[in-house]
Parts: C-alpha cells; structure tokens; sequence
C-alpha cells in the first residue's frame, strides 16, 4: 500500500507517527487476510451507525481516520515522501470501519465479477430472492442490495473506492504494552472496550503460559466467548481467562479483588516511574502453581452442580484470595500456601455443600445487596475458615461470618 507523509511525529525515545493520506481502494484491498485477528482488537461488534457507512462512501464524505501499527523501524521520510507500507501492518483503532469497508468492497467485486443480474427483477426483489444464497458466501443482502443499486446506476468500485481517499495514523516502535495503552485511550470515547478484554489485554503475557500450563483444558478469551455466557454453560476443563486474571491477582494481593474499569486503568497505566513492560511482574513458580490447583479444582468438581460453580469468577476470587490472604502471614509464600490448599483438597470439596450454597446464593434480595460482592465474601471466609482449621463439618453459607486472616493456626 502507498502513503503519502502529511505529518510526522517522534512519541519518547522508540515510538514515531505518521498521519498518511492513501486511496481508499488500496487501504480496503491491502487489509491483511487476519486484520480482525489482531489480538489487541474485541472483535465485531454490532453498531447502527457504521452500518451506516455505505452512506458516508457514495456521498463520498470523509471517513475519519484509522490507526494502524506498521513495525518497529520507521522509515527516514519527511512530509509530502511516498513510501509502501509493509503488508503485515495491523489494524490499532478503527477495526470496526475497516470491517464495514472490506463487507463493500467484497459485496461490490461480487457484482462486477460473479453475479449476472436479472434487471426485470427491482434490486429489493432480487436481494429477497438472493438472501440465502448471499449469506452462504458471507455477503451481507443489505449491503448487496445498496450496491446493486449503484451497480445499476454506474457507481461500482471506481466511485466508490478508487474515488475517494482515507487518512490513516502509521505507528512505529510501539511496544506491545504501548499498543494496548493506545488501544484503550483511543476507544475511551467510543462504546467502551468490555472490561474483561481490557484486563485480558493488559495481563496477555501470560496468556499462552497459563494456556500452556493447563492443557489439555481450553482457556477462553472474552471476545471468543463473553464470561457471561461461559458461567452459564461452562463444560469441565473449559476456563475463562478473564476469571483466571482476578483469580490470580487475587491470590497474589491475599484479598478480594474487583477487576473493574479502575483497575484496569491503574495496570495499563503504571505511573512515569513503572516501566510499561512489566504490567504482571510475577515469578513463573507462582503462576505455574496457580494454574496446578486450577487444575486439580477442576478435576475434583466434575459434578454438574460442581462444573457450574467452578463457572463463576467470585468462587474463584474467593478461594484464591483466601489462599493468598495465608500466605501473606505464613513462611512458605504463594507457592508453598497453593500447594497446602491443593493437599487439602479432597476435605475442602467434601464441606463445599454445594446444594446448599446454591440455596443461600438464590436467597439474597438483589435490591438490598450487590451479589457479586457479598458471594466473594462469603467464599473467601469459607475457604479462610477451612484453612485454618475451623470447620470440620459442612460449610453453613450465609452463616459463617467474618474470618480474620491474623488468625491462622
């Protein structure tokens, strides 16, 4: 793809932008095969007002500009120089436009190319007749059928796309921690990012080892499956990454912690004095001890009730927070803390009572409490009192009270 330099801009030491004006017609066919795969990115999401889009090319008005992540050496140039942007360039802001855009484009080639119109027929009454066969092939029967009507009318892709132009921001030298920031400023003013992907982004690094660590078991992301849905519908050995990070975090701070949009903010953005690539600073021993006893809670809790409790991020939080909030005061640390709690195991499944938490849980008025925040708690001291040796028989949910981490024996 040809850019054209309109400005340039040196971001600290690494980083360097380029706002570049280009055809609208080698932007949308220069998309790389992935570009909705860039792991940053929450995938498609469903927005009335860029499915509007169509409007915005045959008025051929401006379409605000898209920012991609082009490598990490910038090219020497100054403004009004042409260069050729790298083919592997990854789609930072804009995802959702240069879907919209590719939908046109592949809709629009499809008329030129494949399909042999029937003019007797009006363009409704033709995509009406189409509308399967269209979704067969991935086309969207509204767009085919605005672009049908341009077809008629002589506006193809040379009006469209090759007619018009785009300006795109060009990134060099942006870290993978950089990009993420980016990300998440970028679309602070737009229909917020989920705060699942927003976590699951800032603790990605770890990602692929925590994967790795509880194979054969699948880790999902939000943008596969959203946290929601999972803890309706969760099946042995499936687990959410989102879920994993607070559980995590949890065990690590030895307290219940809330991955909400402040805290979010706080990770992402660490402070001058923070080197922005070390968003989870943690020792390998602890996470891979970690992910041992998600593991073996997963292989104890194979019941239907016990798979959907497993399900949920507070019992996570809870059980971890407690194990965390031992290790603070005991001398063997996280590592040595998980691994007792993984020895106790069979006795702690044993009092978990389910029947009974499920009962408790269905009980409590939604408009007098926060429910997500009075289960955390009452898992945590479950789980806290158990650990230390104060409950030998089942668990009594909604009966246990405060439990005092100091209080360990």
């Amino acid at each position: 793809m040809k850019l054209t330099i309109l400005d340039k801009f040196r971001e600290g030491d690494a980083a360097t932008c380029f706002l570049c004006k280009a055809s609208l017609a080698d932007y949308v066919s220069g998309l790389p095969e992935n570009f909705r795969e860039f792991y940053i990115q929450r995938g498609i999401v469903t927005n009335r007002f860029l499915d509007n889009l169509w409007d915005t090319l045959s008025a051929q008005r401006h379409i605000p500009p898209i920012v991609l992540v082009g490598g990490q050496t910038a090219p020497d140039l100054s403004r009004k120089e042409e260069f050729d942007l790298s083919a592997d360039f990854k789609v930072l802001d804009g995802l959702q436009r240069s879907h919209r855009l590719k939908e046109i484009w592949d809709t629009v080639a499809y008329i030129e190319n494949e399909f042999e119109d029937n003019t007797s027929l009006s363009v409704a009454q033709l995509a009406r007749q189409q509308a399967n066969n269209l979704r067969k092939q991935g086309i969207n029967p509204q767009i085919f059928q605005k672009a049908l009507g341009a077809h008629r009318e002589g506006n193809g892709r040379e009006y469209l796309f090759e007619r018009n132009t785009i300006w795109l921001e060009v990134w060099f030298g942006l870290s993978e921690a950089a990009q993420i920031q980016k990300m998440l400023v970028l679309n602070a003013g737009h229909k917020s990012v989920n705060i699942k992907h927003q976590i699951e982004l800032i603790f990605w690094s770890r990602f692929e080892k925590l994967q790795a660590e509880l194979a054969p078991g699948v880790v999902l992301r939000e943008k596969d499956k959203s946290s929601i849905s999972y803890s309706k519908g969760r099946k042995p050995g499936e687990y959410h990454f989102a879920h994993l990070i607070s559980a995590f975090v949890s065990l690590l701070d030895g307290a219940l912690v809330t991955t909400n949009a402040e805290y979010s903010a706080d990770q992402a953005f660490p402070g001058e004095r923070e080197s922005d690539e070390t968003l989870l600073d943690v020792d390998d021993q602890v996470l891979r001890a970690f992910a041992h006893t998600i593991a073996a809670l997963d292989h104890s809790l194979r019941t239907d009730i016990g798979v959907r409790w497993l399900g949920r991020e507070v019992v996570l939080v809870g059980i971890f927070g407690a194990v965390g909030a031992l290790a603070e005061k005991g001398s063997g640390g996280k590592v040595e803390a998980l691994r007792d709690f993984e020895a106790k195991l069979p006795q702690f499944i044993a009092r978990l009572n389910l029947q009974d938490f499920e009962r408790w849980r269905n009980s409590l008025e939604l408009s007098k409490v926060n429910i997500g925040n009075v289960n955390r708690r009452e898992v945590f001291n479950a789980t806290l009192q158990f650990l230390q040796g104060k409950n030998d028989g089942l668990i009594q949910w909604g009966n246990i009270g405060e439990v005092d981490a100091n209080d360990a024996s």
